[in-house]
């Protein structure tokens, strides 16, 4: 059934094993285990995906395709100045509620992905900005 999570317990009425002597048949009890999904992790309804977006996507914004179960590609807006962890949520787009049917949210986590190796033309320009833009992150934490 739609919302099912891994551990929940489906009881078939009647549809286990006759009883002895020829009584009537038990109940079948079947306990669900939920496959993990490719790139949906579930927290209770809600849904999270990771989103990977480059140094200059998350410093200046820009718009990304997520999948949804079921429901295609929804636009993400990250804003500028976005860093790595940022949460953005999506109401209703989460696994319903197997009582209420009411559906949980999916969360897109946005990870800033930095490239593999730098170039030297690259290197050069995060040189720039380093020196244009002196930001610590770790000021005043310790």
């Amino acid at each position: 059934p739609p919302g099912v999570a891994s551990g929940s317990v489906i009881r078939l009425a009647g549809q286990g094993q006759a009883g002895r002597g020829g009584g009537a048949a038990g109940d079948l009890l079947v306990t669900i285990k939920v496959a993990p999904h490719s790139y949906f992790r579930r927290e209770g309804n809600d849904l999270l995906i990771d989103v990977p977006i480059t140094v200059s996507e998350g410093a200046l914004g820009t718009k990304v395709e997520i999948p949804t179960l079921g429901e295609g590609l929804v636009v993400v807006t990250v804003p500028p100045g976005t860093s790595s962890g940022a949460k953005l949520r999506f109401r209703g787009k989460g696994v319903p509620d197997q009582k209420t049917r009411v559906r949980g949210d999916l969360y897109a986590i946005l990870k800033l992905v930095l490239p593999p190796s730098l170039d030297a033309a690259t290197r050069g320009l995060f040189e720039q900005i380093a020196m244009a833009a002196p930001h610590n992150p770790r000021a005043n934490l310790w």
